[in-house]
């Protein structure tokens, strides 16, 4: 079996964005030093992160001062190994300051994975494992065929389903059932 070089974030974030042969950015992460690479989402996955979006972006509009702002895809150098890019994330917004920096260093507040068929156990655990250890409050895992959510928050793990409401500490009265995630029309 061949071995994987690991890289670093840093050598990660210097090589050049990879193109299939439709010119499409190809997506990819960095978990544990690995470079993963991951084909297109399906259309479930996407209408299931917009929902999630959605429900979080008309929460922070009425919630200004808690000074939030909801993010799909925004790229974060966790660790030295992993740079991850969560569905949607939450974060505050100062961390969102203008800097030179290209990307946002250390976990999201919230951050947020919609599990797609070709996401293997392992990284999943990785990454969960990554944001909890690096700042992350907790890490919602969606997993769009079984509509469910596993909320993950340090040292607990509780799933929900259908008409249950998703709460989070960082997002106070934020209650939304998790049947509203999986609504396709």
């Amino acid at each position: 079996m061949a071995t994987t070089a690991l890289v670093t974030s840093e050598q990660y974030l210097a090589l050049p964005d990879e193109f299939d042969q439709n010119g499409n950015r190809i997506k990819d992460e960095l978990i544990g030093g690995e470079i993963v690479k991951m084909p297109p989402a399906f259309q479930l996955h996407h209408l299931v992160k917009m929902n999630i979006l959605e429900a979080l972006m008309k929460y922070l509009a009425a919630h200004p001062r808690l000074e939030l702002r909801a993010l799909s895809e925004m790229p974060f150098v966790v660790t030295e190994k992993d740079t991850l890019v969560p569905d949607a994330s939450v974060i505050t917004l100062r961390r969102l300051a203008p800097r030179k920096d290209r990307y946002i260093h250390g976990s999201p507040e919230l951050a947020i994975e919609v599990v797609s068929p070709s996401e293997k156990a392992t990284h999943l655990k990785a990454k969960i494992d990554a944001y909890l250890a690096n700042g992350s409050q907790s890490v919602w895992v969606v997993y769009p065929d079984a509509r469910s959510v596993m909320v993950h928050a340090s040292g607990s793990v509780r799933e929900l389903k259908a008409s249950q409401t998703i709460e989070d500490p960082l997002l106070p009265g934020f209650s939304v059932p998790v049947s509203a995630f999986f609504e396709l029309t």
